[in-house]
């Protein structure tokens, strides 16, 4: 199995039709701009849920102890853009009405949307450290942990005064330390932390489940379309299968090549805009290497399964099963950063199949033993190998097979031939 000049010119006619079409100028376009709206999107919608004006909030305190501390706290921060509060808290007074009563009465008014939300203080809070938030909407997490944080905080430091301590000291003793994380091998030590490392790997992972389901499918297409036009009998006519076979699958790289650069200058630049220096690219070519070792094996089991596919319901039922395996390891990326040499994990690593996924998920965060590293890029390369040879064997025949699927008898003695 060889590059032959007939497998080069269909590989050249390949990339020339494909480069050409509407659908790969769209996706070279729209897949980076998807990805950046899916990084930088709810960025983007929370700016654009930021009022201009403070929330209103009701707070009944029975203690007499928390309101205004609470209301100092919170006119010096959390702020809006144009610097005013983002909370501005309001005194409520029982004015005679049993609690059960003021709950009443402060409901209607959040239903009302005259307050945002009312938190309730009784009496027992300092002993329970208990109080109530109520509102039309609970799912705010970051606003709800902000005054749970500071009413929790003025409740202690009430009670610590009221033991007899200095609360700015105990709260000078008991400031939680910044840690700084520093990811050391053997090349020596380089600051980084969990989102420059996931990033990356996350990165890695989102282009190879979108170059080989784009690629694949669009490879998968072409073989369904000539068969059912019939192309393929003048095609054979003209070259072997072989270099058909090879031909296709060059012509495809190269357009994933394309793809692959443009994308990677749109990453750099973004890279540069954000700031972000602390990538861990220590394994970059390690990576790189794993992710086209990667593509060349997917792109032979399409060309297997595009070859027995007579119909465009059937390559989509085939190719369906090649993408569910893509997904398995976007599913365990963050389990896989905690331990990235747990036993169970290096045992994925070795599964061709999803090789280079798990590494990439490993190598930004630790660098594997070198038998790791060498074990499974021989296991992925002998994959190549095997799969390329009995995708050749299906292909030869699978291709001029026109009306049914054939039995997995029937492909098994073709592999055999």
């Amino acid at each position: 199995m060889k590059l032959t000049a007939k497998a080069l010119r269909v590989a050249r006619w390949e990339f020339i039709e494909r480069v050409k079409t509407k659908s790969f100028l769209i996706g070279l376009f729209l897949t980076p701009g998807i990805m950046v709206l899916f990084a930088g999107g709810p960025a983007l919608l929370q700016d654009t849920l930021e009022t201009t004006d403070p929330l209103s909030i009701a707070v009944y305190d029975e203690t007499g102890l928390v309101f205004d501390s609470l209301a100092a706290s919170l006119a010096e921060s959390p702020t809006l853009e144009n610097g005013r509060p983002k909370y501005e808290p309001e005194r409520i007074a029982s004015a005679g009405r049993s609690f059960t009563e003021l709950k009443a009465d402060l409901d209607s008014a959040l239903l009302r949307e005259q307050y945002i939300a009312a938190i309730l203080i009784p009496a027992s809070a300092p002993d329970s450290h208990v109080v109530e938030y109520r509102s039309k909407n609970v799912s705010d997490i970051g606003g709800i942990s902000t005054l749970e944080r500071r009413v929790s905080r003025i409740i202690s430091e009430y009670k610590i005064a009221h033991a007899g301590l200095d609360p700015e000291k105990v709260r000078e003793l008991s400031r939680s330390t910044d840690m700084r994380t520093v990811r050391i091998s053997e090349k020596g030590e380089k600051e980084s932390g969990f989102l420059e490392s996931f990033g990356l790997a996350y990165v890695f992972l989102i282009f190879m489940l979108i170059m080989i389901l784009s690629s694949g499918q669009m490879l998968v297409r072409s073989m369904v379309e000539e068969k059912s036009n019939r192309i393929v009998e003048v095609l054979v006519s003209s070259c072997s299968p072989m270099d058909l076979m090879f031909g296709k699958i060059v012509g495809i790289s190269m357009l994933a090549v394309v793809q692959v650069l443009f994308w990677t200058l749109i990453g750099v630049a973004l890279i540069y805009a954000a700031e972000l220096r602390n990538l861990p690219l220590e394994n970059l070519w390690l990576m790189v290497l794993y992710f086209v070792l990667g593509f060349f094996l997917y792109a032979a089991l399409f060309v297997a399964f595009g070859s027995l596919a007579s119909t465009e319901q059937e390559a989509q039922q085939m190719t369906g099963y090649l993408s569910m395996l893509l997904m398995l390891p976007i599913v365990i990326a963050v389990i896989a950063t905690q331990s990235p040499n747990n036993p169970i994990l290096v045992g994925l690593t070795m599964i061709p199949l999803i090789t280079p996924q798990m590494m990439f998920v490993r190598l930004p965060i630790t660098t594997p033993p070198v038998w790791e590293i060498a074990l499974s890029l021989a296991i992925l390369v002998l994959s190549i190998i095997i799969v390329t040879w009995i995708a050749a064997k299906i292909f030869r025949i699978g291709m001029l097979l026109t009306g049914k699927r054939p039995r997995l008898s029937e492909i098994w003695r073709w592999i055999r031939t």
